[in-house]
């Protein structure tokens, strides 16, 4: 399936991540597909599947940075929490324009 512009073909794809965990650095990754509510027709609704996809990922990011921020403490917790918050301010302009895209979809 194409995304805008790049294509995943339906199939699954895997980012990793590490985390500092109390025994040290440990890597897990999270496996992602495009297939199901991604297969739309035409392109604004591709669009807003693509955005709907972003908008949850970083939702999920941002969950694993705070989780990483509070294993810190000092400067580094402090950073890691302005990382956080910036990916809130990001979903936020993200939702704001799903539902104005969606608005004049309707």
């Amino acid at each position: 399936m194409e995304h805008l512009d790049h294509s995943h073909d339906g199939a699954a794809h895997t980012h990793e991540h590490t985390h500092m965990g109390e025994n040290g650095p440990h890597t897990h990754s999270h496996e992602h597909t495009h297939d199901g509510g991604h297969s739309h027709a035409h392109g604004g609704e591709q669009t807003v599947a693509v955005l709907r996809y972003m908008l949850e990922h970083n939702i999920h990011h941002a969950a694993e940075l705070s989780d990483m921020a509070h294993q810190f403490t000092g400067e580094a917790q402090h950073q890691l929490l302005h990382a956080v918050e910036s990916f809130d301010q990001a979903n936020g302009y993200l939702s704001a324009a799903l539902e104005l895209i969606e608005g004049e979809n309707a």
